[in-house]
């Protein structure tokens, strides 16, 4: 390689290195207009999801209502299930049902349109997308804490640094001791993060205040989740089981399972954040084609001196 190559690309790659140091990337659940994914199977015995329901395997379902907010995913989709469905009392509204294998479903239940059907004309990568979720819980583990969380006569003081996105750390353990909530120094709006550390974490007690904010816990170890209030926040929880539990949920769910009777409304579903520091696990491939094009264009215009002045 030429020296005044060699120098280009150097001055190139130290260019891109400041640049990562620095970026920002934004912090997106990517379910396409779903309340809630279970990476594996949603079942449930009653109760309701006012928006729509992906699940990467089965979904069975009695006494239920589906998407009667009319929240489709993916464009058109009040339900997706990557397997299959059962179906026995209940409604689907809105939006169209597609199932990748086979769909038992009774005449009790209220099914807008046809049902799809076909592994070979799914409508969405469940699979893919659950990688991805599974990533982004992962990835903002990395983030640098700007707040602090401390318990005090039996309730959890949050705290923050009055900017735009607060992050706080924070061990399941001490979150579903916890009854009631204090706020301070938060902007109002702002985005909160919460890392939850522990394979066994839930939501127990009274939840005001987080209605203010754009809320995200992200249980990157949890196995098993309870959850026994009503909450106004979104869940990530790519690893984790619930159970039973009771109470009801404003905003988007992301679990492995979700076997719960447990209300799930379409409201406060997380927006899309500009994060400092926040960068996937795994760099793009158009990533990787920029760069290359970058260098070549570096390369070529080293040339073009080096010809020059050889004249």
């Amino acid at each position: 390689m030429k020296p005044v190559f060699k120098s280009a690309v150097a001055v190139a790659c130290m260019t891109m290195a400041a640049a990562g140091s620095t970026q920002a990337g934004v912090v997106d659940l990517s379910l396409h207009g779903a309340n809630v994914f279970a990476l594996t199977d949603f079942k449930a015995p009653s109760a309701d999801v006012e928006g729509s329901i992906l699940a990467g395997r089965d979904v069975q379902l009695s006494n239920y209502s589906v998407n009667v907010k009319n929240f489709d995913a993916y464009g058109s989709y009040s339900l997706i299930a990557g397997r299959n469905l059962s179906f026995t009392s209940g409604s689907i509204k809105n939006g169209y049902t597609y199932v990748g294998g086979t769909a038992s479903v009774t005449q009790s239940v209220d099914v807008y349109g046809t049902i799809r059907k076909g592994a070979t004309n799914a409508p969405a990568n469940l699979a893919a997308l659950g990688t991805q979720l599974k990533n982004t819980s992962t990835s903002l583990t990395k983030l640098s804490t700007t707040g602090s969380a401390t318990v005090q006569w039996g309730g959890l003081n949050i705290s923050g640094s009055k900017s735009a996105v607060e992050v706080i750390n924070l061990d399941a353990q001490t979150l579903s001791s916890v009854s009631y909530f204090n706020f301070s120094n938060l902007t109002a709006g702002s985005t909160l993060i919460f890392n939850i550390s522990g394979t066994t974490g839930g939501f127990n007690g009274g939840y005001s205040g987080f209605e203010k904010y754009n809320v995200l816990f992200n249980f990157y170890q949890a196995k098993d989740l309870g959850i026994h209030t009503g909450l106004t926040a979104n869940i990530l929880a790519p690893l984790a089981t619930v159970n039973g539990g009771s109470g009801v949920i404003n905003g988007n769910v992301v679990v492995d399972n979700w076997l719960s009777s447990v209300q799930i409304n379409a409201n406060h579903f997380f927006k899309p954040t500009t994060v400092q520091g926040y960068m996937a696990p795994v760099p793009e491939p158009e990533t990787y084609a920029m760069l290359l094009a970058g260098l070549g264009v570096v390369g070529f215009m080293a040339r073009r001196r080096q010809r020059a002045a050889a004249r």
